[in-house]
Parts: structure tokens; sequence; C-alpha cells
């Protein structure tokens, strides 16, 4: 394979303009030193996996933070109920130890706040990423791009779109719903334009989102809630698709 690669390299460099054979050998190098380190990424990860323990996944993230298979050595950390934070890990002040699930919810959440993380998969790849940064400049949190464990607390817990005194996530038994009640709006897929379209329907009717810009955030929340409320519906401060629908005509 190293070979292979490396006459790869070779007949490319041979084909483009002469170059001196310093420049070539450093080609070559280049490419010998990226197949090295791939094959180091692999040779570790499986070497944490035949031992499965909560060290062999920690020190495979400290040798390789951002490498190849680090989601899934986060992954078996948070399943093995560790921690991933090192001195070397970009995202050192993530809360890691969240349970797939509730990475899922988390993206569900976001989508519902109009901050689009490209899937709900429970992978935070660059689009949650960019996500989590927006949902925090709208808040007035640095824009790190990762979540301390009050910010994931806020976001599942709903409160950071919601209105101050609205009592959402609750079922008349007191249990909490806004995760589901979130996921089931996200579910919906509602595009920036139909949210904009409710919001100006909202407005109409004399609840105020504060603003039309078809981000669901504070204000549309509770006036959301407020129009749930008013109509003897639960006051999530979510839309079910039926509410949608009222809403868009």
């Amino acid at each position: 394979m190293v070979r292979t690669m490396l006459s790869a390299a070779f007949v490319a460099a041979s084909l483009t303009a002469p170059v001196a054979a310093q420049d070539l050998g450093d080609i070559v190098g280049g490419v010998a030193r990226e197949y090295l380190s791939m094959e180091q990424d692999r040779a570790a990860f499986e070497q944490a996996q035949s031992q499965g323990t909560l060290r062999s996944y920690q020190t495979y993230l400290q040798q390789f933070p951002r490498g190849r298979y680090s989601q899934q050595a986060r992954d078996q950390i948070a399943r093995l109920g560790g921690t991933t934070a090192t001195r070397n890990d970009p995202y050192q002040g993530d809360t890691s130890g969240l349970s797939r699930q509730q990475r899922v919810s988390i993206q569900r959440q976001l989508n519902a706040l109009g901050y689009s993380t490209n899937g709900a998969d429970g992978n935070f790849g660059p689009g949650t990423r960019r996500a989590i940064a927006l949902w925090q400049r709208d808040r007035g949190y640095s824009q790190t791009g990762s979540l301390s464990t009050a910010q994931a607390n806020e976001i599942l817990r709903g409160t950071g779109g919601t209105s101050a005194g609205t009592r959402v996530f609750e079922t008349t038994s007191g249990s909490a719903s806004g995760v589901g009640a979130a996921g089931a709006e996200g579910d919906l897929g509602l595009s920036r334009s139909q949210r904009s379209a409710i919001q100006a329907s909202l407005t109409r009717q004399g609840y105020d989102t504060r603003g039309i810009d078809g981000v669901f955030g504070r204000g549309t929340r509770g006036a959301i809630a407020a129009w749930q409320q008013a109509n003897g519906l639960q006051a999530t401060g979510y839309l079910t698709a039926s509410q949608a629908d009222s809403l868009l005509r």
C-alpha cells in the first residue's frame, strides 16, 4: 500500500512542471508521513478497542483528539461513564458524557429553535457545532461551538427558548415532556419561510414574537405558549402539526 501511494506521488510529480530533486523528495515524504499517521491512528484505536477500557479510549483521544475514530472513542467513553476532557481535545469544555440520545435531543431542540444542525444523528459534527455557536451568540454566550453542562441542560430542558414564568415541558402530571414536544416540532421540518409565516400569524393575533425572522427564539416560544394557553392547549411553547397548520392558514 505504501509502495503504491509513493509510486502515485512520483508519477503525479513527474507529470507536472520540472521540480528540483529536493521538492520531489518533499512530496514523496509528505505522502509517506500522511499514510504513516493514518496507520498510527488506526492501530491506536484498534488497541483501544481490544482493551475496551475507559482508560484505553481516553489514551487514544489524548494521542488523536481529532483522529478518524475520535467520535467513536467519545461514544465508548460516554457509554463507560467517563469524560473525554484532555489537554489536546479541541472540545475540552464539552459535555462529552452525554448519551447518544441526549445528543440527538439537543440537535432536535436546536432544529426546533431554528438552528439547523444538518441532521439529528447524535454526532456533533460541523453542522451541529455551527448551530450551537449561533445559539450561544443569540444568548450572549461565548461562541465556542461546544456546550457547557449548564448550556446542555438549558437546551434539554428547553429553558433557552421560553419566556420567564411560562411552565413549559410539564404535563398535568408534572412529568417532563419538553424534549418530546421539541422533537415533534423538529420532525415537522418547517422551513424558515414557514416559521416566519407562523410568527407573522401570531403577531397579527396579538402574540408578540419579538420579530419575524424565521428563528423560533425566546420571544416566539413565549408567544406560542401564550397562544396555546388561550386556545385551551397544553402550553409547551412548541407546535404540533395541527397547530402549525392552523397558524399557517
